[in-house]
């Protein structure tokens, strides 16, 4: 376990003395649960690992940082030293010193090690996550002149809850929501008397502090230091570190104060303004602030194409063997839903987000590339000849036909299988078009919390899902005090929610990343607001590289993808990553999925030196040509075989056949061979244009009777004349 009470429970007494000077805890006495519990409060108050973490010299905060923001987190001292850039030696006295103050703890703690096993060092769980916060707040820079509702998105759930009850909010943990705790507490803090009376039940070395920063001239910060020799706290010492600590938690779960870093790494205090200056707050629009840009955990590089590529992903595995049964993702195995899961651009945890595939299947019917058809077992998805025309078309064509279907959907595709929200009657048409222009406003380079953009954009537009509808929704406001019009807000905002983490974000509209608290954010993008949406994303500029190089273990980089390109390769290789130079890789698994398809080993190697602009490499080749002849392929074709009665009339016979098109050859000295090539896709039931049946209608008309034999049958007599018309055989 990573926990930290349990590395402080395996540390012997003489171990924790020193940890508790480090950390200026005044323990005693030789009761471990004595020594332990102060220092664990101690440990996790993210104001005394403010102090730990100026106490810790260059080195030792490069390790701390890289151990806390690495998601495995265990290193090794080798490794360490790699990170530093200096000697084992070097890197084990760090790691040395950080052990003794009790930030750093080993896998196993002070069991022995297998021989030849290499220790691996950590920071353990509460201490990580605290670290964690203050690169954010270091990363933020100086927050003084930050307004209070974005500085309310860096709390966590449970210190916002704390502060709400402060200014005497009723709070019902895990049931009320942050955006509702957030505009209550900004309407509390509007009003100056209750400013005043928060203050008033500071205790003694919090009230010094507060009339010290609040006082300074034009609402300035005050540096730390100096606001804590004010306050009779800057003296050294465990007793006074402690008051210190005691008196910033007090003033900052109350919010009236807040510490800043500067860029030099100074740490500051300050008033937020809208508790130094209250101002009432106007409640008939909610306000809308930008989150702290650098707390914002920006997701990683996406193709501007993401969606129309993830489209061509499904068709492909859609049109492989074996594909799913069924039209809808939950008639799907969910084993076929975790591979697919791996090679999209919005992938899932483990399967594909809530109605992602849905939505992807509902604009691939709309645009003619797939079809339903009923089957003995149920409906299934086909692909229709489409595909030849889609493939062919560029990522931006591709996308802006798919963004039409979806602005003129009449029905909720994009979130007709959530829980959380069920509407009827909606003019769904008219809410996205109604909605991308309040969207279109937003600064593109400020992050917000996806629920305040919800609320503001509910509150400005009530005529949003239309004049009338009906919705069912889990979400709960109380802005207006009138439940009618609470509901439809409600109801408005959880649509907008929903559009903003599914369509919106799938199509590039908005960008959606993780800020702290749990907070979901959104970034706008100027380039998906261009005009009514028509502005497409230029393609990559051509480099001059070629298109994808081809590596002698199979792995194929895909440098510049288009549609064609990423069809034709999947085909005969799957994704392994995918980013601005996507990664592919052939198998002997994989080239054989290609050959039951019916493509040939020169199809594939020839587009992979086309594309790579040379030769593929030997060892490959000789993989690629090895694995296609251990797949064992045998080619069938149909044929009929036809026997005149006449054997005179084998030449009449070839000619009609060939005047039908079809591939005739002699066979012996009495028979014809045709191929009868088979049905065209998606032809099966148009009889029509069966070859079997044009052959035999031709020979009809030639003044023929065809007629089936089994193959055993023995031929007429040699030499036998029939009378005119009669019977021809064929098999």
């Amino acid at each position: 376990m990573r926990n930290l009470l349990g590395r402080l429970n395996a540390r012997p007494p003489e171990d924790l003395r020193r940890i508790a000077a480090f950390w200026q805890v005044a323990v005693g006495g030789a009761d471990r649960a004595r020594q332990i519990g102060p220092l664990y409060r101690t440990m996790t108050d993210p104001r005394a690992v403010r102090d730990a973490w100026d106490r810790l010299n260059d080195d030792e905060q490069h390790v701390v940082r890289l151990l806390v923001l690495r998601e495995e987190g265990a290193l090794s001292i080798s490794e360490i030293a790699d990170h530093l850039g200096t000697s084992e030696a070097a890197a084990r006295e760090t790691a040395a010193a950080l052990y003794r103050v009790g930030i750093l703890s080993r896998e196993g703690d002070d069991d022995p090690l297998p021989v030849g096993a290499t220790p691996r060092l950590f920071v353990p769980r509460e201490l990580a996550l605290l670290f964690r916060r203050i690169q954010d707040e270091i990363e933020a820079g100086d927050l003084s002149g930050t307004p209070l509702r974005a500085l309310l998105e860096l709390l966590d759930d449970a210190e916002l809850e704390e502060a709400a009850e402060l200014w005497g909010i009723q709070v019902i943990p895990g049931l009320r929501e942050r955006e509702d705790l957030s505009r209550q507490v900004l309407h509390q803090v509007s009003d100056p008397a209750r400013v005043e009376a928060v203050a008033a039940k500071r205790r003694r070395d919090a009230a010094r502090l507060w009339a010290r920063v609040r006082g300074e001239p034009g609402g300035a910060p005050v540096a730390l230091s100096v606001a804590a020799e004010s306050a009779g706290l800057g003296a050294d010492g465990s007793s006074n570190a402690k008051r210190l600590r005691e008196a910033l938690a007090d003033l900052e779960t109350a919010l009236l104060v807040w510490h800043t870093y500067r860029p030099d790494g100074s740490r500051w205090l300050f008033v937020p303004a809208e508790i130094r200056a209250p101002v009432p707050v106007d409640e008939s629009v909610p306000p809308l602030t930008p989150l702290v840009t650098p707390t914002v955990d920006a997701t990683s590089w996406r193709h501007p194409h993401a969606l129309a590529w993830d489209l061509l992903t499904v068709l492909r595995e859609l049109a492989a063997p074996p594909a799913p049964h069924g039209d809808r993702t939950a008639a799907f195995p969910r084993v076929w839903l975790r591979a697919l899961n791996r090679r999209l651009w919005n992938p899932g945890d483990d399967v594909p987000p809530l109605d992602y595939l849905d939505f992807l299947i509902e604009l691939a019917l709309a645009e003619g590339l797939l079809h339903r058809r009923d089957g003995s077992d149920g409906p299934h998805l086909e692909l229709t000849g489409g595909i030849r025309e889609w493939r062919d078309r560029s990522f931006p064509e591709q996308m802006d036909r798919l963004r039409g279907w979806w602005l003129n959907s009449r029905d909720w595709i994009e979130g007709r299988g959530r829980a959380d929200i069920e509407v009827w009657g909606a003019d769904w048409r008219g809410f996205r078009r109604r909605l991308l222009p309040h969207l279109a406003e937003l600064d593109p380079a400020a992050w917000y919390p996806v629920e305040s953009v919800a609320t503001w954009v509910a509150a400005r537009e009530p005529a949003l899902l239309g004049a009338t509808f009906t919705a069912a929704t889990a979400r709960h406001t109380a802005r207006r005090n009138d439940p009618d019009v609470d509901r439809r807000e409600a109801a408005i905002a959880e649509a907008v929610r929903v559009a903003i983490e599914t369509a919106l974000a799938w199509f590039g509209i908005v960008e959606l990343a993780d800020a702290p608290g749990g907070v979901r954010a959104l970034r706008s993008s100027p380039k998906a607001f261009s005009g009514d949406l028509k502005t497409a994303v230029p393609e990559p500029v051509a480099t001059g590289q070629p298109s994808l190089a081809v590596l002698s273990d199979g792995e194929i980089q895909l440098r510049r993808p288009t549609p064609l390109r990423i069809w034709s390769l999947s085909a005969f290789a799957d994704p392994t990553e995918l980013g601005e130079v996507s990664v592919y890789r052939i198998t002997a698994e994989t080239l054989g999925r290609a050959l039951q398809a019916g493509f040939d080993l020169a199809q594939v190697t020839g587009f992979l030196a086309k594309q790579a602009g040379g030769e593929i490499p030997p060892d490959l080749m000789a993989k690629l040509e090895a694995w296609a002849q251990g797949y064992g392929r045998v080619r069938l074709r149909r044929a009929v075989i036809l026997e005149p009665d006449d054997e005179g009339a084998l030449t009449d016979l070839q000619h009609a056949v060939e005047e039908s098109g079809l591939s005739v050859r002699r066979l012996g000295d009495h028979q014809l061979l045709v191929e009868v090539p088979p049905l065209p896709d998606g032809d099966e039931q148009d009889r029509t244009r069966d070859p079997e049946a044009l052959l035999l209608a031709r020979l009809r008309s030639r003044g023929y009777t065809p007629q089936w034999v089994k193959a055993s049958q023995p031929r007429s007599p040699s030499g036998a004349t029939p009378a005119p018309g009669s019977a021809a055989r064929s098999s």
